[in-house]
Formats: C-alpha cells, sequence, structure tokens
C-alpha cells in the first residue's frame, strides 16, 4: 500500500468516525427530547384529571343542595364566604379527594403521585373567588363571594430538565412545573 492509499484509507477512517459519533450524538439527543416530553405529557394530563374532577362536583357547599337560587340573588348570602377549603362538618378529608363534594374543596390540595417508570410528581391546587374588574385585570382574585371560582393546578416533576442535559447536574426538584388554570362560574 503506497502513501496515498494510506492517507485515503486514514481519511476514510476519520469520516467514518465521524459519522458514527455524529449519529451517536443524535440519537442521544432524541432519546432526551423523548424523555422530557413524556414527563410533561404526564404532567399535563394530571393537571387535566384534577380539573376534570374538580369540574364534575357542585359549585359550593351551600348550592349542592339549593340547585336553583332567586334572580339577583346576592352571592354572599348563598355562597361560602372565604377562606375555601374542606368542610370537615360534611366528613370531608384534606387531601383526600374522594371525600370531596364541592369545587372549592380542592383549595390547598396537595398530594404526590407516583407514576412508576415515568416519574415522581407533586400536585398541588388552590381554589379561590374572582371577579371580572375590566381589561386591565381581568378576573382578579377576592375575598368577597362571587359566581366565579378558579382553580390554578401545578404539577411539579421531580427530575429537573438539568439532569437531561448534564448527567452530572444534580437532581433539583420542583424545577418544571406545569400550572393550569380552570374558571367554573355558577349557573
Amino acid at each position: 500500500m503506497n502513501t496515498g492509499q494510506m492517507m485515503l484509507t486514514i481519511g476514510a477512517l476519520i469520516l467514518l468516525g465521524t459519522t458514527v459519533f455524529t449519529v451517536n450524538s443524535n440519537s442521544l439527543n432524541q432519546g432526551t427530547i423523548l424523555r422530557q416530553t413524556e414527563i410533561g405529557i404526564y404532567a399535563v394530563s394530571l393537571a387535566t384529571s384534577y380539573i376534570q374532577k374538580a369540574m364534575s362536583l357542585a359549585f359550593d357547599e351551600k348550592t349542592n343542595t339549593r340547585p336553583t337560587l332567586p334572580v339577583n340573588a346576592v352571592p354572599s348570602a348563598y355562597l361560602t364566604a372565604p377562606p375555601l377549603g374542606i368542610d370537615a362538618a360534611y366528613g370531608e378529608i384534606a387531601n383526600r379527594d374522594s371525600t370531596f363534594d364541592d369545587f372549592d374543596d380542592y383549595n390547598n390540595y396537595s398530594k404526590d403521585t407516583l407514576i412508576t417508570n415515568v416519574d415522581d410528581f407533586k400536585v398541588g391546587a388552590i381554589v379561590y373567588y374572582i371577579q371580572n374588574i375590566g381589561d386591565a385585570q381581568p378576573y382578579a382574585q377576592t375575598n368577597t363571594p362571587t359566581w366565579l371560582k378558579r382553580m390554578d393546578v401545578c404539577v411539579w416533576s421531580s427530575i429537573s430538565r438539568k439532569v437531561f442535559e448534564d448527567p452530572n447536574a444534580a437532581i433539583d426538584k420542583g424545577t418544571d412545573t406545569i400550572k393550569i388554570s380552570y374558571i367554573k362560574s355558577y349557573y
């Protein structure tokens, strides 16, 4: 084998090595993106499932047994005054959503949810009255009962995106958060 053939062989090996390295790097990036996407989809699904559970409940404890209210009823006369949350007198237990019977029982709700082979998620929710006071502050929080309640559900992943980008990075809890809000009205 002469010098020219040797140079071509070395060049071909360098080109082959570069190609293999690029393919492996792209494959690893695709795996990282797929894992991040999977965790995000599960987090959104968890948040949505809690909103759907709350949507199926009555608007308020006091309206649970009274489905129709008089015309021009004043909300403070017929709705639960803040702070919102569970009603122990009705057998509701904190963070046990199977005992909830109205929308605002999810106020200050929190739960850890382990999805096998995916991640450990923390779910938190708050519920509060809102009022629409114009374009400057649409749906502002208020401490007086209104015909509108807002539920904010947050889902935190226990795995940080830093872990996917740098395997030597520390695992930061709560760095990836999904927040979904839902507004329920009494009608």
